[in-house]
């Protein structure tokens, strides 16, 4: 999937109903939407933009003294509970199932505790069979969509001895096999020239996907270890590294608190949990993305583009002219720059170099563009 900038991405958070999705959106969003302990109070999808926490942003913004910080920024979308049936539209299922179409990356939050006062829709704790129900309804509705496209093909096709059209068709039914034994469709191994064709079909099973297993305090290790090892046993080989446990509710909690109460708060645990900057991260891993800054005492900005992209693309991302008329750009890695004292220093202990148009961007590049 080819990216240029991460603010037109979304990720999408699913799962079943009281998993812990609205409270981990409200987290990472700030924005008030409800989150009561009943089935379905998430009516509608609730959209949030949010800037990304950035640490050597920060940095740079303290360094530079600048009048405005621009993060990089990310939507997420929080998507109801879905239910089994949700692909035949039990609960809301039909009209929430479109929405996961529309986002990059699915984040499937996995109830991890008991509680008297919020109800399982299931009666049990369950995280594996969870992600099974959901994931089931996901790829049922896929082929759906599959079965429905090969009998427009086969439908409307005027020449059966069509080579590219035998091509398809055996496509879209090996795609129906793979479906067929409860596979998601990213998992399949295809070629180059038959990519095109299974992102056409606009499945919902073909995006990348994350997992959260939301925990809450006095939850045995041993049970939480069992249960990430089924769920690992479950997923492909390629998604295992985007799998993290995390107290949704505790993240709630934090993400109210000020700086200082946080810093607080956090020094009387005697295990560091994971924050909603580890989900951020597991995030821009699964979209494979890095940040590189641009910055002034006027504005500091932090910017995102796919791993492997080139210093001209990276351009265009921060302006399209910029793009057209590239000449050269010197980079430096921003924590170094800082760290130096500034431009001059590191141009003077040779940290900074000039790089064409074909340099790969790294993560943490501070770059100045030279361009018509």
């Amino acid at each position: 999937m080819a990216v240029t900038r991460s603010h037109s991405l979304s990720v999408g958070i699913v799962g079943l109903p009281n998993a812990g999705k609205s409270t981990l959106f409200n987290s990472i969003t700030k924005n008030s939407v409800p989150a009561q302990n009943f089935p379905f109070t998430t009516i509608d999808k609730n959209v949030g933009v949010i800037g990304i926490p950035d640490s050597r942003l920060d940095k740079l913004e303290a360094f530079f003294k600048a009048t405005k910080k621009v993060p990089s920024a990310m939507t997420f979308v929080d998507i109801a509970g879905l239910v089994k049936g949700a692909s035949q539209g039990e609960g809301l299922g039909n009209q929430f199932l479109s929405h996961i179409r529309e986002v990059d990356v699915i984040m499937f939050v996995l109830r991890a505790f008991n509680s008297e006062n919020i109800v399982h829709v299931y009666d049990r704790v369950d995280p594996a069979d969870d992600l099974e129900i959901v994931l089931s309804e996901l790829i049922l509705r896929d082929v759906e969509t599959v079965e429905k496209k090969l009998g427009e093909a086969k439908k409307n096709s005027k020449n059966l001895n069509d080579k590219n059209w035998v091509l398809t068709q055996q496509f879209y039914e090996r795609t129906l096999r793979w479906l067929g034994e409860g596979k998601p469709a990213i998992d399949m191994d295809v070629k180059d020239d038959e990519r095109e064709w299974l992102n056409e079909l606009w499945l919902l099973t073909n995006k990348r996907m994350m997992y959260v297993l939301n925990v809450r305090e006095g939850i045995e290790s041993s049970q939480v270890e069992q249960w990430v090892e089924k769920l690992q046993s479950m997923i492909a080989n390629d998604s295992k590294n985007y799998m993290l446990t995390a107290d949704v509710k505790m993240i709630g909690e934090l993400s109210e608190m000020n700086v200082q109460e946080k810093i607080e708060y956090l020094s009387m645990l005697e295990d560091k949990p994971n924050l909603m900057e580890e989900v951020l991260k597991v995030v821009y891993d699964r979209l494979n993305l890095l940040t590189f800054y641009t910055g002034s005492e006027k504005e500091v900005n932090a910017w995102t583009i796919a791993r492997g992209a080139t210093i001209k693309e990276a351009s265009g991302v921060i302006h399209t002219d910029l793009a057209n008329g590239f000449i050269t750009a010197d980079v430096v890695n921003v924590e170094k720059l800082i760290e130096i004292g500034g431009w001059v220093s590191a141009k003077e202990k040779g940290l900074v170099k000039n790089n064409g148009r074909d340099y790969l961007i790294q993560d943490g590049d501070y770059i100045i563009i030279y361009a018509n």
